[in-house]
């Protein structure tokens, strides 16, 4: 677990980050893990992040950019796995050979679902007046572990594929990626900049990006929305900070 400042528990919280694969190998199964990894490890920073902070913000401005940025993550965590569905584990399956050789990781996107819309629902409908801390939290005590755990499994799943035709797999990999870029860049981009941490694991350069384009991100599309990234626990450049509205840890007896 990592502490900021000896005190204050961080986004690494309640619910574990992924180890990344210890597999050398070259094959592209195990980039795409690997890759996964990351992206699930940021999801994971997010529902952590808004764990420890939702009970702590009082203000009116405070309340509805915390509102603002459940309603970016869910929307951000929905629009993956509806595109893994549609397109990249259809995509992989295509190039195995085997209908439903993922099938058990898209059955596992409905153990959550249920809480990932409540979640998104009160974060785009809720007025400040009825804004109650112990729903985001019940809901996502909920959906945590489930949640966890299929983004664990599928790391395993996608590491399987090391059996097969790798071109093709990162033909397919390259497609959603693209796909993915489509998103809101006032919104996505900045947000995955801040739910990375570059320090993991004794340092990594995630996400890879063109020359200037961290520059880019942090100075111009984060701009619109800066106000709700006061909730990401690290800055725009990866480096993990105390959560604004984080709580302390508890002192030893």
């Amino acid at each position: 677990m990592t502490v900021i400042d000896g005190t204050q528990i961080w986004a690494d919280t309640p619910w574990p980050l992924i180890p990344t694969t210890k597999n050398a190998s070259k094959h592209a199964a195990v980039y795409i893990a690997k890759e996964m990894t990351h992206t699930h490890n940021c999801m994971l920073r997010g529902l952590n992040s808004i764990y420890h902070q939702a009970e702590n913000v009082q203000k009116p401005e405070d309340i509805t950019d915390l509102l603002f940025f459940i309603k970016c993550w869910t929307g951000w965590v929905s629009h993956h796995h509806i595109m893994e569905e549609e397109m990249m584990f259809p995509g992989f399956e295509k190039v195995i050979g085997t209908p439903g050789f993922l099938g058990d990781n898209v059955e596992q996107h409905h153990g959550f679902q249920p809480q990932l819309k409540i979640l998104q629902d009160y974060s785009a409908h809720t007025k400040l007046a009825g804004y109650d801390p112990s729903i985001i939290r019940k809901t996502i005590e909920v959906m945590g572990p489930s949640f966890r755990d299929h983004l664990g499994d599928e790391i395993d799943s996608l590491l399987r594929m090391i059996d097969y035709n790798p071109e093709a797999l990162m033909k397919v990999y390259k497609s959603c990626v693209a796909e993915a870029t489509k998103q809101d860049k006032q919104v996505v981009p900045p947000m995955v900049l801040g739910l990375r941490d570059v320090t993991f694991e004794g340092g990594n350069q995630w996400p890879s990006l063109p020359p200037m384009a961290g520059w880019v991100i942090n100075y111009f599309f984060a701009r619109k929305h800066s106000h709700a990234w006061r909730f990401l626990p690290c800055n725009g450049w990866g480096k993990p900070r105390r959560l604004a509205f984080g709580p302390k840890r508890e002192a030893k007896k």
